[in-house]
């Protein structure tokens, strides 16, 4: 699995208290070429690796399938 960018699902936002920003209109495609989602807010927090290696990425907020509540850009 692929995915360009960082996802997190609103649950885990909400459960959090972390503070989401609107964003332009973006569109969720699989690599068939359709339109899964629409997202219109992302939120930005701290990760802290057990290495020592701190960073805070953009997460574009969007109901996730399974059991992770965070998807990190993978290519």
């Amino acid at each position: 699995m692929d995915s360009l960018g960082c996802f997190v699902d609103p649950n885990f936002v909400v459960s959090n208290e972390l503070t989401c920003r609107t964003i332009a209109l973006l569109f969720v495609a699989l690599k068939n070429g359709t339109v899964n989602a629409y997202i219109t807010h992302a939120v930005s927090f701290p990760i802290d690796f057990a290495c020592g290696y701190l960073c805070v990425p953009e997460f574009f907020v969007t109901k996730l399938e399974g059991a992770y509540p965070v998807v990190l850009e993978h290519n």
